[in-house]
């Protein structure tokens, strides 16, 4: 009866074990690992990770005169659990010295533990790694089903929580991945419209906070249609690429640059006057110039507008960056107006 009693204390355990997922998987393992130990009396609990050759001690519970920790690395056929893996099954071994198959295993010589229970686990139907647990005294008495029953239910644990772990890890990964793609251009791997805004929003309310002031253009294209026209398509994209590249190298760490859509840029110049903008603009300009997607060189048109923040002066950030790009689109007009391949800064 004081067996039931025990495999019914492994299910409220592990109850246990589940409602605690706040507090880490390590923290959980731990505690599996300290009922399997109160379970079937044994000294020492380790759960393990198996990559090729190598066992690696994941997590474990040893007594202090058997140096072992998390991050262990044994050879993986000098370990039981080989025995165990190579089973594909839950392998218990009340006394290894008076067993012929096992006394001469590599283990036994290495460590001499005399009691093993251990059982595979598996993750997405491949091989992770073992949960086991010895000791250096033989068994007491003879491993039961009960006590198989009980191993498999905690390995089944660890491997339900391993499988939810990788979803999560996936669903992370993909919510990311849809995040970037939301506030990035896929082709150039600049922020786009939504994200320009959201990046504009945040570096607004900096300046408003320290009263600073900020420069924002629109960059365009020159003869980009004639670009597609004559190149072709894939060549218009790899233009789009190289000047998104090109702008970025030419702005500093703080400064940014989006791409609004078709051929037009935007470039954000935080702490910059006009100016300072113009020497900004003049270098982004050259650098484009240089480009070798084609035979003749790419010029660009930008326009630009400025804006300085005040103490006294509540401010509208949604408004003021449609203010701004309004400004700034019409001296882009002026400037392709004007013979293009130069820029126009909007009267303040």
């Amino acid at each position: 009866m004081t067996t039931q009693i025990n495999s019914e204390q492994v299910i409220r355990r592990l109850y246990q074990i589940t409602c605690d997922h706040n507090k880490g998987f390590e923290h959980q393992v731990n505690e599996l690992i300290q009922m399997g130990l109160e379970r079937f009396g044994l000294d020492i609990g380790i759960f393990s990770k198996i990559e090729g050759s190598n066992y690696f001690v994941q997590d474990c519970i040893t007594p202090k005169d058997v140096p072992m920790m998390p991050g262990d690395r044994f050879d993986y056929d000098a370990t039981y659990c080989s025995i165990t893996c190579s089973a594909m099954a839950p392998v218990a071994i009340e006394h290894v010295g008076s067993d012929k198959r096992f006394a001469v295993h590599p283990a036994y010589k290495a460590f001499g533990l005399e009691s093993y229970i251990g059982v595979p686990i598996r993750l997405n139907d491949e091989l992770y790694g073992t949960l086991n647990f010895s000791s250096p005294t033989p068994f007491f008495r003879k491993f039961l089903d009960i006590d198989i029953d009980a191993l498999q239910l905690m390995a089944s644990w660890i491997e339900v929580e391993l499988i939810r772990r990788e979803q999560e890890a996936e669903l992370r990964k993909l919510n990311n991945k849809l995040k970037y793609q939301a506030n990035y251009d896929s082709l150039t791997n600049i922020p786009n419209r939504r994200g320009m805004h959201r990046k504009l929003i945040k570096g607004m309310n900096h300046l408003n906070r320290m009263s600073g002031e900020c420069t924002l253009a629109i960059l365009d294209i020159d003869y980009f249609k004639k670009l597609n026209d004559v190149y072709g398509h894939q060549k218009g994209d790899e233009a789009l690429v190289e000047i998104a590249n090109k702008i970025n190298d030419s702005l500093r760490d703080y400064e940014f640059v989006a791409r609004l859509g078709g051929e037009e840029f935007m470039i954000w110049l935080p702490d910059t006057n006009s100016k300072g903008s113009s020497i900004v603009f003049k270098r982004v300009m050259k650098s484009i110039s240089e480009i070798k997607v084609t035979s003749e060189p790419i010029t660009v048109s930008i326009g630009s507008s400025h804006y300085k923040f005040s103490d006294n002066k509540q401010v509208n950030l949604t408004e003021l960056i449609d203010d701004m790009m309004g400004k700034a689109d019409k001296a882009l007009y002026e400037a392709k107006q004007q013979g293009r391949n130069q820029f126009k800064h909007a009267e303040q």
